[in-house]
This record gives C-alpha cells, structure tokens and sequence, in this order.
C-alpha cells in the first residue's frame, strides 16, 4: 500500500523523535539531578492529590486542589495521574514534561501540513527538526514545569480553531472556549498571553464583515449572515470563558486570587527586572536568538521571518499564528515588567512553524536555485555543531544531589522525625520533602519553622557543607544554608547533638553530614 507524503513525513518525525527524543530520555531524563526548587514545589501539588486519590479522600482533594492559587491546579491534576500509573518518582515527575513534549512536537507537524497540501511535510519536518535541536524546548522537555503544558494549550488552541472556523458546529466553539479557559486554570500569565491573542485574532475578522453589511440594501439579507454566524460563535466562546474563568475566581479566596493575577503579571512573574527602554524592546528578540536554536545565525533568520506578513498571501491560517506571536511578544515586553526566555516559550511552536514557512516560501520561490537558498540558509548553522552536541551529551559529574537525597534517606531509620534547612536550587526544602515523602515521622523543611522549634521536634539533622570549587556553590538560594549549619555547630559545641554519619561526594565537592540529637537533650 502506497503511504501518502502526509503518513511518510509522520514515519519520519517519529524516528526523529525516536533517536533525539530516546536520546534526551537516556542523558537528560533517566540522569538528571534532584529537583529544581520550582520543579519540587509541582512535584508536591501533585503528590498531595496523588495521596487523596489513594486514600478516596474527596474532601482533602478539593482542599489540595483550590489551595494552589500562586500556580492552579490543572497541571498537578495530570502529574497525579501519572503517580497514579508510574509511581511517585522524579522520573514519572519529569516523564510528564517528556510527553507532552512528544504530544507537541506531533501537534506541530500536524499543524504544518495543513499549511499547504504539496509540501506541508516538508515544513513540519523542518519546524520539527528545529523543536528537537532547541535548547529551551529539550530543556523543559525533561523539567518537571509548567512551560510546556502552555505550549501545548496555545497550540491546540490554534490548531483546533483552524479547523473549527471551516466548519458550522456550535458544540466545537465550546470545546475550543473551553480549552482557552483552560489556560487560566494552568498559569496565570499564559492565560495573559492566550485570551488576548484570540481576541485579537477573531476581531481581525470583524473589518471585512462590517463592509459587507454596509452594503445590505444591495446585497439583501444573505449578506449579514457572515457577520450573524460570526457574532455569534464569538458570543458562544466568550460565554464559556467567562464562564470557566469565573469559576475559578468565584469559588474560594476570590481577592487573593485576583491579587495574585495582578502581581504574575504586572509586578512579579518569576523572571528579572530589565531597565532601560532599549533593553525591554531587545529582551525578547535576542532570547530568540540565543536561547531558541543551537545556533544563532539560526535563530536570527527566526526573529527575521517574524516580518513576513506577505507569506499569508500564500499559506492559508497564517494570519492566525502571526496574529498569535506578535499579541504575545507586545504583550510581554510593554506591560508585564519581569523578562525571561521561558516566558516566549508558549509561542516557540509557532516561531519554528513560521522560519519553516519562509523557507519553504523562499525555496520554492526561487525554482531551480532552491538548493542554493537552503545552503545559505543551513550551512553557517554547522559552526554551531558542538552547542548541538552537548545537547544531548552534556558533560555530567559521578554524583549529583540525588546521590545526596539517597545518603540521607537511606542513613536513618524511617521512625524518626528529621529537618533540615538548607535551600540550594537542587537541594531545597521541596525536594526534600518530596524525597521523603513515605518517612513515617515528621520531616521539617518548612524555612518559616525556625531552628529551635526543628530542634525541639526532630531527632536528626540533615545539612550539607560545599567546598570553595563546588558547582553548587552557584545554587544558593538565600543565607539558609550558613545559618543551619552555624546553628548546628553551636549545638555541637554545647553537646546536645553529636555526628551521627558522613559522607564526602567528591565528585561535587559536597560533604553530606546526619546529625543526631542526643537523649539527654531530648
């Protein structure tokens, strides 16, 4: 049986998939480190739900869920059920990252062919290939955050639309309405970032059907239908979004959630502050330039084809995800004051999908000298071959803090309450706790329980002391990690407590130390 060019490019992109994506999963994935502090606190949203699933807690299920109002709920839903099917781990954590990239990477080249019937293939291997050799994407890829589960809502959303807006089905604009206000329930900033560029997209629409229906007395009614069909599918979306974005917002803490709103996007979204007004406008074109591709000269063509608006010309949808992009990228760099490249990557599906475009729009324009256009476009990219291969082979020490986290739990007898206040990026108070997540006594990592009071309630004490070369000495996060280990030598010193275990990881320069409170300070 003859494969069409539509199957014979899906074969393709999974054996990409199957040997950088395999790649990624052996070297990045199966031998990451502990957890990043945000990727803990995830891992623990989705283990208390986990924990109320198991024990057919309702209750406490509703009670984990509408008290994640700092980041909603919606991706810690989805890590429970991958607890649920792959045990609680860092790896079934992080394997949600790892297939939603897989879902993403799919969705794109399935996106692609839909731009044109001759070569939408050849443009969804190119914006594939460019996906899987991103540095930010194969990054998280096998993080354990949000980041992709919004790339892959703005995808859909822009996938499904394109195929609904052809189609007559009311039933369809409430599941795309619905997954729009699915955003809200993932990320306060993406929800930012995909309303208004639907908004913006559909109102897009609106100058045309306004010249038709000045034109009424000529044409007759049958020339206000567009304009009736279109009002009113956009009257049906935006029903169902305020809907669902209601009721997140009406069923509990209403003002702390509207003030939390407030500040991810206007005061504080996790990124850093940038001044000058030349630096705000540049951020985000150079995060696509360096951060996006392996290369440079690469993701300069990618910030370059964003200027392309003729190719719509051309590719029907287009319009749409040009639309997307620049709604994005004004609004993250004139109203959202804290810059950083992960902000940008909900839209780095729809960069890739776009340089694939105008590569195609250029190959094919020049005929017979296509090939040469390829190889000027390509070829300067091979200077940048090593960046690619650290990619996939990244230089990793003997130990890690894993290695750490397994001394430490592995050190003690799982009776015994234990605490530690110690807050590096991988080794923190959340990973700490998502570690010992099993332990069957009190483990105190909370940095608002001060010292005494660990004191007063543990048996062991758990820190880390990093040597002057040790790559950690890079992670610290706060002065927590000086004070907890002042506090503990003065209480070595008084006899309260004596070394109870140690270990040296010196691949790392890290010195591993077990406390024990001794039983006439108990």
């Amino acid at each position: 049986m003859k494969i069409s060019a539509f199957q014979k490019g899906l074969l393709i992109t999974l054996i990409f998939f199957l040997f950088l994506g395999g790649t990624l999963f052996v070297t990045r994935l199966l031998m990451a480190d502990a957890f990043s502090k945000e990727e803990g606190q995830h891992a623990l949203y989705g283990l208390y739900l986990y924990k109320d699933i198991r024990a057919l807690d309702w209750g406490s299920f509703w009670y984990d869920t509408n008290r994640q109002v700092f980041w909603p709920f919606f991706h810690s839903w989805v890590q429970a059920g991958f607890f649920l099917g792959l045990g609680v781990s860092y790896f079934s954590a992080r394997f949600l990252s790892f297939a939603i990239f897989f879902a993403t990477i799919i969705l794109m080249y399935t996106v692609c062919a839909r731009f044109s019937e001759r070569t939408g293939w050849l443009i969804g291997l190119l914006a594939v290939g460019l996906a899987l050799t991103s540095p930010v994407m194969t990054r998280y890829a096998v993080e354990n955050s949000l980041e992709g589960l919004g790339a892959l809502i703005f995808l859909s959303t822009f996938y499904l639309y394109s195929i609904y807006e052809e189609r007559k089905r009311t039933s369809e604009y409430v599941l795309l309405a619905a997954l729009l206000g699915l955003s809200i329930y993932t990320n306060y900033l993406y929800a930012y970032l995909i309303l208004p560029a639907f908004i913006v997209m559909s109102l897009g629409k609106l100058g045309p059907l306004i010249v038709q229906l000045s034109s009424l007395r000529r044409q007759g009614e049958k020339a206000a239908f567009n304009f009736f069909w279109w009002a009113y599918r956009k009257l049906v979306v935006l029903i169902v979004i305020a809907l669902i974005v209601a009721a997140w917002f009406f069923t509990n803490a209403f003002s702390r959630k509207i003030l939390l709103l407030l500040q991810a996007i206007f005061r504080y979204s996790g990124g850093e502050q940038v001044g000058g007004i030349w630096n705000n406008i540049s951020y985000y074109p150079k995060a696509i330039i360096m951060n996006y591709t392996f290369s440079p000269w690469l993701g300069a063509l990618i910030f370059a084809s964003l200027f392309l608006p003729f190719l719509g010309l051309k590719y029907r949808h287009f319009g749409k995800l040009y639309t997307f992009i620049w709604t994005a990228l004004i609004l993250l760099t004139l109203t959202v004051p804290t810059k950083a490249p992960q902000f940008i990557y909900i839209i780095a599906p729809f960069l890739f999908i776009v340089f694939a475009l105008a590569v195609d729009y250029f190959a094919d324009s020049a005929k017979k000298f296509g090939a040469a256009v390829l190889l000027v476009i390509f070829l300067p990219a091979l200077l940048s071959a090593p960046r690619l291969v650290s990619l996939y082979a990244p230089e990793r020490p003997r130990e890690n803090m894993v290695d750490v986290l397994d001394y430490f739990h592995q050190g003690i007898l799982p009776r015994h309450a234990v605490a530690s206040s110690v807050n590096l990026q991988h080794l923190n108070p959340e990973g700490i706790a998502f570690k010992f997540w099993t332990w069957n006594a009190p483990v105190l990592t909370d940095p608002a329980v001060g010292p005494d009071e660990m004191f007063n309630s543990a048996k062991y004490f758990l820190t880390v002391t990093l040597d002057g070369g040790s790559p950690y000495n890079r992670e610290i996060l706060d002065d927590s990690i000086f004070a907890w280990n002042a506090f503990l030598a003065e209480k070595q010193r008084t006899g309260e407590i004596r070394e109870f275990s140690t270990r040296r990881f010196e691949a790392i320069g890290v010195t591993a130390r077990i406390f024990e409170k001794k039983e006439e300070a108990r």
